[in-house]
């Protein structure tokens, strides 16, 4: 999904970066990060494709999805 397409989701649904992050306990700028496929968190990417209410291969591809490598290598 592109970083606007999941900037606008999160406001659709009454969210921001900011709240993330406050709730995270990270950075706005480490959930920016995320968003914009600049840095990887699968904690993020979960809480993020979980505000949108999609999975997160559908928020996030997945050469940038950091929770899908990690149920690649445990599986």
């Amino acid at each position: 999904m592109h970083p606007e397409n999941i900037k606008a989701q999160l406001r659709i649904r009454g969210r921001s970066a900011a709240a993330l992050a406050r709730s995270l306990g990270v950075t706005r700028a480490t959930v920016s990060q995320v968003i914009h496929g600049q840095r990887r968190s699968a904690r993020v990417q979960r809480a993020i494709a979980r505000a949108l209410a999609l999975p997160v291969r559908s928020v996030f591809p997945t050469k940038t999805c950091a929770a899908a490598q990690i149920e690649t290598v445990s599986n």
